[in-house]
């Protein structure tokens, strides 16, 4: 069982070798899976690219994509593909490099794909799960409600996290049957939801695992009002044309 962690980055330097030592040293000898770490990275000046080349020397389970700037779902596509064709990968997991997504979690992952789980969504806001405290209200409001809505909207009521970016997908008969380059917003961040409807309309079983969703350790975060409008774009069009 080979899982592939696709983890896009853009001037990550300050994290992602942190990161790359926690997954090898800490969290995939955990797993019973074989365990690949794709790092995505769009030229970034501060030299990530660097930092994970150095690490490949040492490591042939890490991998790096570079290439042109043009969004976060291009640079996902990207990285899907690599661990389908090149890998054969039988699950991939999106997230993020800058520890917002815990990396123990990818053990509980891990277990339910074993146990017959097609989509494993982390959820922040399934019982048990969370979004950081150091936001503001504002942002908390908004996230929470934006999220309502979707699930609203579009009728998936079962689902609590619509836009979270932290989810293992099996490859075979789900991931593989969706046209990635037809995504949506590939762009922006609302290409997840996207990529999360039609996921759920190919899987039978589907397990949400609830997550406490953490600050950015260094940085600003990159959320803003353009990404909530075009995420309610996409969320109406899905409703009202299914694409």
């Amino acid at each position: 069982m080979l899982i592939a962690i696709i983890m896009p980055t853009y001037n990550e330097a300050a994290n992602i070798g942190d990161m790359i030592r926690v997954l090898f040293d800490e969290i995939f000898p955990l797993i019973d899976a074989d365990m690949h770490l794709v790092v995505v990275d769009d030229n970034s000046p501060d030299g990530t690219g660097k930092i994970v080349m150095k690490n490949m020397a040492t490591n042939d389970r890490l991998h790096l994509l570079q290439g042109e700037k043009k969004g976060l779902g291009y640079a996902y596509v990207r990285g899907f593909k690599f661990a389908i064709h090149k890998l054969c990968a039988d699950a991939v997991v999106e997230m993020d490099a800058d520890f917002q997504h815990d990396p123990s979690y990818l053990k509980d992952m891990a277990e339910a794909f074993k146990n017959g789980a097609d989509y494993v969504i982390g959820s922040r806001f399934a019982g048990g799960g969370s979004i950081p405290r150091e936001w503001s209200r504002h942002r908390k409001i908004i996230s929470i409600l934006g999220n309502r809505f979707a699930r609203w909207v579009l009728g998936l009521s079962s689902i609590h996290d619509m836009t979270t970016g932290f989810r293992l997908t099996r490859v075979k008969g789900v991931l593989d049957r969706i046209d990635l380059d037809g995504l949506m917003a590939l762009d922006r961040f609302a290409y997840k939801v996207d990529l999360l409807y039609k996921t759920l309309q190919l899987t039978e079983n589907v397990v949400e695992i609830p997550i406490h969703f953490a600050p950015r350790r260094m940085e600003k975060s990159k959320f803003n009002l353009m990404e909530l409008l075009i995420t309610y774009m996409v969320v109406m069009r899905l409703r009202f044309f299914g694409k």
